[in-house]
């Protein structure tokens, strides 16, 4: 066994001398600048394995960590944007803890934001950046003059004072950027687990702070929450912010799985959806190097609350009565008697198993898969990038060459293919236009029904359970519509949404192809280009988050469209209902606020503001801007024959130039290839 051990690490040892040669063959071919050849350097050699827990703020990070680690409530779960800072576990000869605070500058711009009035801006990203603001400055004035001594400083502590730097009402918990903990466990030697802020963290060094450690990650395990999983913002977290650094494995866990278990949906209906939305997901994405790591994936289904109910003491359970609450309701929804049965039903030991598994089976191979992948992805850029001029340098080309009556002839038609276009999209404006009202005007009904009746359900429950059973029974409804039944209506719509807009869009596009045809020579590859760029426009306007325009309209998302209807100004639900100690009266009065205060008119008003976005990507951004830019470019060939001449020679060198580095990218591709380890 112990030849077979040293077999291994010397195979490790020979994989990273190869890694490092592949690095240096690659900074010297241009691929990589001095930072990142020195990073990848520095990562190979100090052989530790960063894994981390990743995902949109209350996902449940916290909580799984706390189970898997800990056994106990130690990180906070995120209660509010406050609370969540970025916390590095590690391995060390004793607990301990060591807290970085918040630098100066960082402090100044955060006290400047808590004095800015939430309600005078629009944007509900900057009001949550303002609120956490607050929270975060009021918590300082326990510290008062200590401040200017702590602030840009880390500080370091014993273990049992964790809670001081990452609970709600911890002492230092303001200030805190980041904790690292380490834990005197064998298995964490060489090995650092991270809990992240939400990408979607109103504090913005927050959020820079978890950019910064996933250029450092070698494995992401992404928690999903099945109410809304692998939504928008999900999608923008896995292709544009991971795609980016360059990962070497990802694990997708869906938490608080129970939920939709106890509202009758199965195992693999639950996972069923968020597999069918991975792969709509990965169909949309282009880029190769996150989908392949995510094309055979197997979600897992947990519950980290039950699994972390399962591990406490029941001592610490029986003693806190929303512990006692949660704990009691899982056994009542599922017929449990022991936390033995809770445990298994949680789920959680099939991803504490796979995260273990990696740790003593993936390591080497992931530590080694990483920078190899962050290598060839610099070279796949470059080679779309070169491949994007050649295309344009040969349209300019071939203007260049033709005769001036042709070029001239080629000029009129381009402007009645574009005089054409722009007539036959302003007849689908009010097609499209009228489709989308009527629409738009289902799918509020919808909504508005869904609420009805869980409404009239909620009466129902006032009316026939008594007080011992009225506060569960009404939680569990609520939370039903809360968390599933409107967020799926609202999935379900923006399908609806693309499927009634299907048979107009293509009739418009065959039309639009015809034109493009009876004009132009490159009638195939124009026309394509045009479908794509229609394409790529309404997905996203109907499915990705968007930047905001120049004249500051609130960009639509589903997810957006979500958080401004259930913007209910009343207490979080297991809150609310421990009021109820009247009886029905109360409970009832409680429930038409709840109900009376959804924003109807937000989701009216956001329908409305896609309709009109959807419109311009269709009047501005498709077929219009691609002639135009034809035209413009036919235009500039056309001039003396001298001019021409000059031009012609210009882009000939041009493209030969960028077909030499295309030739000399590929053979250094290959010759990389030969010499990078097989992983």
């Amino acid at each position: 066994m112990s030849t077979f051990k040293n077999n291994l690490f010397l195979e490790f040892q020979q994989k990273k001398q190869q890694v490092c040669e592949l690095a240096d063959a690659a900074f010297r071919a241009g691929w990589l600048d001095e930072n990142a050849y020195k990073e990848i350097l520095s990562k190979i050699n100090e052989d530790v394995l960063v894994i981390g827990v990743i995902g949109q703020m209350k996902c449940g990070k916290s909580t799984f960590l706390n189970s898997f680690l800990f056994g106990q409530q130690l990180l906070p779960a995120a209660t509010t944007p406050m609370t969540a800072a970025l916390s590095v576990i590690t391995y060390g000869e004793h607990k301990g803890i060591e807290a970085e605070f918040y630098s100066v500058n960082e402090w100044e711009e955060l006290k400047s934001l808590s004095k800015r009035n939430e309600n005078e801006v629009n944007d509900a990203q900057t009001q949550s950046s303002i609120k956490a603001a607050k929270e975060l400055y009021q918590k300082s004035y326990i510290l008062r003059d200590k401040l200017p001594n702590l602030l840009g400083k880390t500080q370091s502590d014993s273990f049992e004072n964790l809670i001081e730097y990452v609970g709600a009402d911890g002492k230092f918990v303001s200030i805190v950027k980041s904790v690292r903990i380490t834990l005197p466990e064998e298995w964490l030697k060489g090995v650092e687990i991270v809990d992240t802020p939400g990408f979607n963290d109103p504090v913005v060094s927050r959020e820079e702070r978890t950019k910064d450690f996933l250029k450092r990650a070698d494995v992401v395990l992404m928690m999903l929450y099945a109410g809304r999983a692998f939504d928008a913002t999900d999608r923008d977290i896995l292709f544009d912010k991971i795609r980016k650094v360059g990962i070497g494995k990802v694990i997708l866990a869906v938490n608080k799985y129970d939920i939709q278990l106890s509202q009758g949906e199965s195992p693999a209906e639950i996972k069923g959806f968020v597999v069918e939305e991975l792969k709509k997901a990965i169909r949309q994405n282009r880029d190769q190097s996150v989908s392949e790591l995510l094309e055979d994936i197997d979600p897992i289904l947990i519950s980290a609350q039950m699994a972390l109910l399962a591990k406490m003491p029941m001592s610490q359970i029986s003693h806190d009565e929303d512990l006692k609450y949660h704990f009691n309701k899982a056994c009542e929804d599922f017929e449990l008697t022991t936390q033995a049965q809770l445990l298994e039903m949680s789920r959680i030991l099939d991803l504490e198993n796979k995260v273990k598994d990696i740790i003593s089976n993936q390591k080497e191979e992931i530590l080694i898969r990483k920078p190899i992948n962050f290598i060839f992805q610099k070279a796949q850029n470059e080679l779309e990038e070169i491949e994007i001029k050649l295309t344009q340098c040969r349209e300019l080309k071939s203007n260049l060459e033709m005769p001036d009556v042709d070029l001239q002839a080629k000029v009129v038609n381009l402007q009645k293919a574009q005089s054409r276009i722009k007539r036959k999209i302003e007849y689908a404006e009010a097609d499209l236009g009228d489709a989308y009202d009527e629409l738009s005007t289902k799918i509020l009904r919808k909504a508005q029904d869904v609420a009805d009746e869980a409404r009239e359900d909620c009466e129902r429950i006032i009316n026939q359970y008594k007080r011992d059973n009225l506060s569960r029974k009404l939680q569990a409804r609520l939370e039903r519509f809360q968390e599933r039944e409107l967020p799926r209506l609202l999935q379900d719509s923006e399908k609806e949404l693309k499927r009634g807009l299907d048979d107009n869009l293509y009739q418009l596009t065959e039309e639009l192809e015809n034109i493009i045809e009876k004009f132009l020579d490159n009638a195939d590859e124009l026309a394509e280009q045009f479908r794509f760029i229609l394409k790529k426009g309404l997905d996203v306007n109907l499915g990705k988050p968007q930047e905001k325009e120049e004249n500051n309209e609130e960009n639509f998302t589903w997810g957006s469209v979500l958080g401004g209807v259930l913007c209910i100004p009343v207490w979080p639900i297991v809150g609310f209902f421990s009021l109820l100690d009247s009886g029905r009266d109360d409970a009832r009065v409680q429930c038409d606020d709840f109900f009376s205060s959804i924003k109807w008119n937000e989701l009216e008003y956001q329908l409305s503001n896609e309709k009109n976005r959807f419109i311009k990507t269709l009047n501005g951004d498709a077929a219009l801007s691609l002639i135009t830019g034809l035209t413009e470019q036919a235009e500039e060939a056309i001039g003396s024959l001298e001019e021409k001449e000059e031009k012609l020679a210009c882009v000939k060198q041009k493209i030969s130039d960028l077909e030499s580095r295309k030739k000399s990218l590929c053979e250094e591709f290959n010759k990389l290839k030969s010499i990078s380890p097989k992983v």
